[in-house]
Parts: structure tokens; C-alpha cells; sequence
């Protein structure tokens, strides 16, 4: 089946040092059945891109089929019923701090906020509530959003207004924000993801983790995060499969980005925003294979840091990082940069090929509109298999055998049918130590697709 939205004729805290993303909380052994899709390649066309200015040859145009998935708000969102089956749900989720697996990993669209709520019970998952049109004008300046179109059922800020918080903090709500603009001509979700005092001197209720972290052992310490996720229903017998007729993934997405504040501070920040995806093997977890099943990528579209201004001098940036979040029960994840059109992005301990760009590059300042386009092709997916297997049998890459490869990852590992989109994001995150210190990212995006190409 294939997801549309809008169609319009045209992923100090630990793992920082591996730029890495907070994800959701959640494991997948929570997974409920939905409704998928899949099959032929023919669909609705979006006109290509323009050229990104660098001489190379255009990205083609997105082919919205059978295997695609693609989000981009208008005027027929004006209403929030109209995201209830979005992605195959059947009504819109929208949390902070998700802890119930039957709703977060549901089919369908969500928008979730994570950090940490004071003066509510650790561990809690907390509801969202509307923001008034001044605060809506607020947040709209500071994420470049255009508010023409934006009704009260369209807003979303974390509200203390729940048993999990004590009495006196039920009237607190959150500094970090969400809205859809529902406009044909300005339509677009924007997100503000802020820590630290705010304008009225005061640190927001909902901010990052301690240092203790999302899991009491330091992971994702410091660090507050802003997902609108879109989740699809992978293990199903049609799901949607971007690699099923030889066809690379194509992971693109049209953003803006008007606020990053990080320098100030008395102790490091960073803020940044990303597209990300997430691909499930269901003939893995039938072999019952000894991992998730699962492979999660998070691509930077803009990164900023205190103190750095040559981003291809920091060794931590320049490649991708493959590694597993303890916070989602070890599940693989690979982290990085995105280069100029037709520039690859390799791991930073083999240089393995892991995506390739044909759009724009990571930007390290605001900006007011640019697409992020990257292919990722069976033999690079394979890439990651390698490495995750290598490292557990203790072999280079290279030398591990498709056996090896199999008894972690299936029988079906190499089988471009085999892999469906389990989830897409576009996400903020922002590191912040410094409780006085007012660290932020405000942005948004216009368009989400991922499918074949």
C-alpha cells in the first residue's frame, strides 16, 4: 500500500562523541500488527529537483508508488482527524516520553517529545496540549514556519496536566514546540526544540535528560529531542519495500532551518536536525536470528557546536558511525554526515560505502530551504550487515561468510525483498549541560519521502 500525504503535482553524554541520535525509547519487541502495502513501481510523479549548484547531474524525479511513502502537509490537513491514517494508522499518537508500546509502535503518524519532565514521576509518559496565537507567532519566528494556516488541534507543546506530575506543576507547559501549517502554498511541520532559561527567565518543566540520562546509565544525558515519526506496519506480507525490483532506497526531504544557538554557554552544546529511516527484516525474526532485525539510519541535515567552525577537521564528523543503542535494546544504528551531490559517505573504520548524496550537503548554519536526497543501495545495506557481523564473530568485513551473516541477520539477508521501511522521522535534538544556558533549534520541513529509486 502506498502512504501518501499532500501529494501536490508537483535518528556529556556518552554518545556524543559518535554524533549519535536519541531514537525512540522504545524496543521492538513491542511491534502490533497494521496495515502495509507494496508491489509495482507506477505512481504519482513530483517534478525533480533543481540543480544544487555544484555542476553535477540533477537528482531524478520522486515516483510516489507501491513501495513509497511520502508526507508533504497542505490545506487538506487543516483538520488533525486528517493525520489519524497517516502511514496506515488509525488516529494520530502524540506524547512526551512514550512508554506504551500499543500506541508507539502502532502504524501511523506520531509526534513525540523526549527529555525530562520535573516535578513529574521518572519513567512517566506525559500528554501534549495546544498553544495560544501569541506563542504560536513565537514559534513561528523562531522556526521559519509560516502560521497562516495552523488551528488550535495543530499545535503541540508538553503539558505537566497529568497524575504523573504533583499539583503545582500541572499549569507548566514546555518551551519546546510543534506545529503543522495546513497551507497548500506555505505548507509545512515546523519543530522548536529548546533547553536551559527561557524568555521569562525561567527553565521550561520538560528539558533534557540528567546525567543519569534516558535509561539511568547515562545514555542520551543532556540531551532533549523533538520526532515526528511516521510508523509503518514492516511485517506484514506487502509492506512497503524500496529495494524489491532492484531499485535503490531513496531517503529525501525538504527542510528549513532559522535558529541554533549554541555558543554562550559554560559548557559545550550542540544542536541538530535530521531525516531518518528505519528498515525491518521480518524473515530474520522468523529464523529467530540473534539481533533486532533492524537497521535505523540517522542522517544529519544541519549540526551545530560550540567552539566549531572547520567541520571537515573534526575527525568524529567527517565519517559514519555503525553502532548499537543501548537505549533501543542494542539495535544497529548508522549515524552521519551527508555530502554534496554524488559524494558517498563511508564508516570511519573500514571506509565502507554506507549512503550516497544527490542533493545538499549537512549545513552547519541556518538556512531557509533546502532538499536532502540520499540513495542507499542493496550493497551498501549489506555493508552494515558486514560490519555488525563482523564485529560479533570478531572478523574484519571482509571475512566474515554469508553463513556468519545469516545466523545473525536470516536467511533472507541478502533478498532486496526482504527489507521494508519500518519507520521515518525528522528529528532535533539538542546537548545542553549548562542548565542556565539557553541552547535551542528551531526549523522544520516541508516534505518526507522514502522509497525506491
Amino acid at each position: 500500500m502506498v502512504s501518501t500525504v499532500g501529494i501536490r503535482n508537483k535518528e556529556h553524554a556518552r554518545k556524543l562523541a559518535h554524533s549519535t541520535g536519541l531514537g525512540l525509547a522504545l524496543l521492538v519487541s513491542g511491534l502490533v500488527v497494521g496495515c502495509g502495502g507494496g508491489g509495482g513501481d507506477s505512481g504519482t510523479s513530483v517534478p525533480a529537483e533543481q540543480p544544487q549548484g555544484d555542476g553535477q547531474a540533477i537528482a531524478p524525479e520522486l515516483t510516489i508508488g507501491a513501495d513509497s511513502f511520502y508526507f508533504a502537509p497542505g490545506a487538506a490537513n487543516a483538520s488533525a482527524s486528517s493525520l489519524n491514517k497517516v502511514a496506515g494508522g488509525t488516529a494520530l499518537t502524540a506524547f512526551w516520553d512514550p512508554n506504551d508500546g500499543n500506541t508507539a509502535l502502532s502504524p501511523g503518524m506520531k509526534i513525540f517529545f523526549f527529555g525530562q519532565a520535573q516535578g513529574c514521576t521518572a519513567g512517566s509518559q506525559g500528554p501534549l496540549d495546544s498553544f495560544s496565537d501569541t506563542r504560536l507567532a513565537d514559534v513561528s519566528g523562531l522556526t521559519g514556519v509560516p502560521a497562516d494556516a495552523v488551528g488550535a488541534e495543530l499545535r503541540w507543546v508538553p503539558s505537566a496536566n497529568t497524575s504523573a506530575c504533583d499539583a503545582a506543576s500541572r499549569a507548566k507547559r514546555g518551551a519546546s514546540s510543534a506545529f503543522l501549517n495546513a497551507s497548500d502554498a506555505n505548507g509545512a511541520m515546523a519543530l522548536l526544540t529548546s533547553s536551559g532559561i527561557q524568555s521569562d527567565g525561567q527553565a521550561s518543566f520538560f528539558g533534557p535528560y540528567s546525567s543519569s540520562g534516558q535509561n539511568g546509565k547515562g545514555d542520551n544525558a543532556y540531551i532533549t529531542g523533538t520526532f515526528v515519526n511516521f510508523r509503518h506496519a514492516a511485517w506484514l506480507a506487502d509492506p512497503l519495500q524500496p529495494w524489491l525490483n532492484g531499485t535503490k532506497a531513496r531517503l529525501r526531504s525538504e527542510q528549513g532551518l532559522t535558529t541554533a544557538s549554541v555558543e554562550g554557554g559554560r559548557a559545550m552544546a550542540q544542536v541538530k536536525q535530521q531525516m531518518m529511516a528505519t528498515f525491518y527484516n521480518h524473515k530474520c525474526r522468523q529464523d529467530e536470528a540473534t539481533n533486532p532485525c533492524q537497521i535505523q539510519y540517522l542522517m544529519d541535515t544541519a549540526i551545530m557546536r560550540t567552539g566549531v567552525s572547520n567541520w571537515s577537521g573534526e575527525s568524529w564528523f567527517v565519517n559514519a558511525k555503525v553502532w548499537g543503542d543501548p537505549v533501543q535494546g542494542g539495535i544497529p544504528i548508522v549515524s552521519g554526515p551527508i555530502y554534496g551531490n554524488g559524494v558517498t559517505t563511508s564508516d570511519s573504520e573500514r571506509g565502507l560505502a554506507l549512503w550516497t548524496s544527490q542533493g545538499e550537503a549537512s549545513q552547519h548554519a541556518t538556512f531557509a530551504a533546502k532538499t536532502f536526497d540520499v540513495t542507499i543501495s542493496l550493497d551498501q545495506l549489506v555493508n552494515v550487515l558486514r560490519i555488525t557481523t563482523g564485529r560479533a564473530v570478531n572478523k574484519a568485513p571482509s571475512a566474515v561468510s554469508d553463513a556468519e551473516i545469516a545466523s545473525l541477520w536470516g536467511s533472507a539477508w541478502n533478498d532486496p525483498g526482504a527489507w521494508a521501511l519500518l519507520s521515518t522521522d525528522v528529528a532535533q535534538e539538542v546537548y545542553n549541560p549548562d542548565s542556565n544556558f539557553r541552547a535551542e533549534i528551531g526549523g522544520g520541513f516541508k516534505s518526507l519521502f522514502v522509497g525506491p529509486q
